[in-house]
């Protein structure tokens, strides 16, 4: 079997659409669609709950690569990268019923390879820092968005599920946590370089200013995602950490 597999050569049934994330930004803008789907009514919610299936489908599939393509990592490790792949597989078959429960499913809209191609670093520490800190970072950030919307929409059905699948993904970022530093101890350099791809994932993922900090926020009205400052604190990530992703928002914004 093949290490190191590009996005490309993921798995998908025949009726599902999957492309490159630079194709859909450009598509959208032929379009004159900027930013992000924001959920604000149900045809809406129905395609970033999609995202969100195919985003947890990816994240399934970038441990189990992890696993295959880091044999030499350590046994604990390993251990870590098996529970978050039990722990995608539970989220892709909620957020899968979630999509039945508002009449859709899976491969109604088009999925993008953007997760997935976060994760493409030979080095096991980056490929932490990227998949669980920054793109399971910014799945806490996007929950805590989608859970206030279930709020306000009196919804408590996806309210319940998606606050049940956070709770994992801090777990998630704090393994990423963890590895990261624990993979390049003694290596300040490694840490340089396993931050930097982090970085990276981090611009990538602020949406060009659509994920802000919450003290930035004058009105939040669920249209933009903000950084979710206690839930990354219970992930292991320091108030410095949260400044520096707070300040990639901002720059991001600007641009």
């Amino acid at each position: 079997m093949r290490r190191f597999l590009p996005a490309e050569m993921l798995a998908r049934p025949e009726h599902f659409i999957v492309m490159s994330v630079q194709k859909m930004r450009a598509i959208r803008a032929e379009q004159g669609l900027t930013g992000v789907i924001v959920p604000l009514d149900e045809e809406h919610l129905r395609a970033r709950l999609h995202t969100i299936y195919t985003g947890e489908l990816q994240a399934m599939e970038a441990a189990g690569r992890t696993l295959f393509d880091f044999p030499d990592a350590p046994w604990e490790f390993q251990l870590d990268m098996a529970r978050q792949i039990w722990d995608e597989s539970r989220h892709t078959e909620i957020f899968e019923r979630l999509l039945e429960y508002l009449g859709a499913r899976p491969g109604d809209y088009v999925e993008t390879d953007l997760l997935y191609s976060c994760t493409l670093t030979d080095d096991p520490a980056a490929r932490v820092a990227g998949m669980n800190r920054g793109l399971e970072g910014l799945a806490c950030d996007t929950f805590e968005q989608l859970i206030r919307i279930a709020q306000h929409n009196g919804d408590v059905i996806i309210e319940r599920a998606v606050d049940y699948v956070l709770a994992d993904e801090i777990t998630h970022v704090r393994m990423g946590s963890k590895w990261m530093r624990r993979l390049t101890e003694g290596d300040p350099e490694r840490l340089a370089r396993a931050q930097a791809f982090q970085d990276g994932v981090d611009a990538d993922l602020n949406f060009r200013g659509r994920r802000r900090a919450r003290e930035d926020l004058q009105k939040d009205d669920g249209r933009l995602i903000a950084i979710a400052r206690e839930s990354r604190l219970l992930a292991g990530f320091t108030e410095d950490e949260i400044k520096r992703l707070a300040d990639s928002a901002r720059r991001s914004a600007a641009y």
